[in-house]
């Protein structure tokens, strides 16, 4: 490693062995670095459960980050199951939603929801930057899918 990829460096890290998840952080990570290094404006990606507890991330400057931004993206895209429950009543459990974010200077953020029994359910974020709206809500949906028919084949 180069000087100024260490210099560079971001945060990398699996939660702690008392949580259990480790496997999911295992399966996961490879997964997340590729997507990191192959999909252009992806800088940071956060996977955590349903209930707001970090998994494992990658890309973020330290571990309080990526454990607030677990926890925030669990509610965010809590309440917005809630909303479209609201919005289309027929089948408010079959809400598939995805939570797009835009914020100044062409950053965005991407989260959805992966279904994965043994917790409930996982929430991945992917944060972006110079790229469009369309294609973080494109990658962040075709991400879920791929990480939840990883996590089935374990």
């Amino acid at each position: 490693m180069t000087t100024a990829e260490l210099l560079n460096a971001r945060h990398r890290r699996v939660r702690g062995r008392n949580f259990g998840t480790n496997d999911i952080a295992a399966a996961a990570l490879p997964y997340m670095s590729r997507m990191r290094h192959q999909v252009p404006g992806i800088h940071s990606i956060v996977l955590g459960t349903g209930d707001g507890i970090h998994v494992c991330s990658i890309g973020l400057s330290d571990n309080v980050d990526a454990a607030r931004l677990a926890a925030l993206n669990s509610s965010m895209l809590g309440i917005s199951g809630a909303q479209a429950g609201v919005i289309d009543p027929i089948d408010p459990d079959n809400q598939d939603t995805v939570v797009a974010v835009a914020l100044p200077n062409d950053q965005y953020i991407g989260m959805a929801k992966i279904e994965h029994s043994p917790v409930g359910h996982l929430v991945l974020c992917l944060f972006a930057r110079d790229t469009q709206l369309g294609m973080v809500v494109h990658q962040a949906r075709q991400a879920a899918a791929a990480l939840a028919e990883w996590l089935e084949e374990e």
